[in-house]
C-alpha cells in the first residue's frame, strides 16, 4: 500500500512540474505579444483561418511561422486568423469577441538590404519617404527607424553606407526632440540623455523646422537635423532573432 501511495505521489508530482513548465513556456510567448481587444485581421490572400481552442495556441502558432506577425483570436468561435504578410501594420477591423495580437520584435524573412551588428540587424530602404512615413514604415515591417545606441554601433553604420554607391543625400534615423531643460534625446527613449553624440559642426540647429534628424553623405554620414518633411532614404533597425 505504501508503495503504491508513494507511486502515485510521485506521479502527481511529475504531473504537476510538467504542466507548470507548460504554463511558464505559454507565458514567454504571450509576452512576445501585444495584443487590441475587439480587433481582427480583415480576410485577405495573405490570412488564413483555422480552428483553435485558446489564444496562447493561436500565439504560439503565428510564433512559429516566421512570415506572420499578426494573429487573431475570437474564444466564441474557436478560430486563430494568421496573417503572413511579413508586416506588424495590417488592416484590422472592429469585432466584438476577438483579439488581434501583434509580435513586439520581429524580422521579415524578404528583409532586403540586411546587414548585422550585435544583436541587431538594419535594413537601408531606398525609396524616399518623409520623416514620419518612414517611421511609420519601418513599425510596420516589424523594427524601428534606426537609433543609434553607441559609438561602435554608429561607426558600423557610417562604414556600411560609405561603400554603397546609391547617390542618396542622406538616410532618415530616428528622431530627436529639444525639451524645455536643452537635453538632445532619442525619440523612444524620453527623459534618457544620449549617451554619445555624433554632429556634424555647427548641426543641431534646433530650429521648429528642423527637427528630424539623418546622417549626411555631405557630413561623411555625420548626424545633421532637417526638414521632416523631406522625402529621404532610411534606415530600420529590427532586433536580431
Amino acid at each position: 500500500m505504501t508503495i503504491r501511495c508513494f507511486l502515485l505521489s510521485a506521479t502527481v508530482y511529475v504531473i504537476t512540474v510538467c504542466l507548470l513548465y507548460a504554463v511558464n513556456i505559454n507565458a514567454k510567448d504571450v509576452e512576445s505579444f501585444q495584443t487590441e481587444g475587439s480587433t481582427r485581421a480583415i480576410r485577405s490572400l495573405s490570412t488564413s483561418d483555422f480552428h483553435c481552442k485558446s489564444l496562447l495556441i493561436c500565439a504560439q502558432t503565428c510564433l512559429s511561422n516566421r512570415q506572420c506577425c499578426v494573429a487573431s483570436f475570437s474564444k466564441g468561435t474557436s478560430t486563430c486568423r494568421l496573417d503572413i504578410s511579413e508586416k506588424c501594420c495590417i488592416d484590422t477591423e472592429t469585432k466584438d469577441g476577438w483579439r488581434t495580437i501583434r509580435r513586439k520584435n520581429y524580422l521579415p524573412i524578404n528583409c532586403t538590404g540586411c546587414i548585422t551588428f550585435c544583436n541587431s540587424v538594419y535594413s537601408i530602404i531606398p525609396d524616399y519617404k518623409e520623416w514620419e512615413n518612414a517611421k511609420e514604415n519601418c513599425i510596420c515591417l516589424g523594427g524601428k527607424l534606426l537609433e543609434l545606441e553607441t559609438s561602435e554601433e554608429n561607426e558600423f553604420i557610417k562604414d556600411t553606407v560609405r561603400t554603397l554607391n546609391t547617390g542618396v543625400m542622406g538616410y532618415w534615423i530616428e528622431a530627436i526632440i529639444l525639451h524645455n531643460d536643452g537635453d538632445l534625446e532619442w525619440l523612444s527613449k524620453p527623459n534618457q540623455a544620449m549617451p554619445f553624440s555624433d554632429w556634424k559642426y555647427p548641426q543641431p540647429h534646433g530650429t521648429a523646422d528642423e527637427a528630424c534628424m539623418g546622417i549626411w553623405r555631405g557630413f561623411d554620414f555625420r548626424w545633421g537635423d532637417y526638414c521632416c518633411t523631406t522625402p529621404l532614404s532610411y534606415i530600420c533597425e529590427f532586433e536580431h532573432q
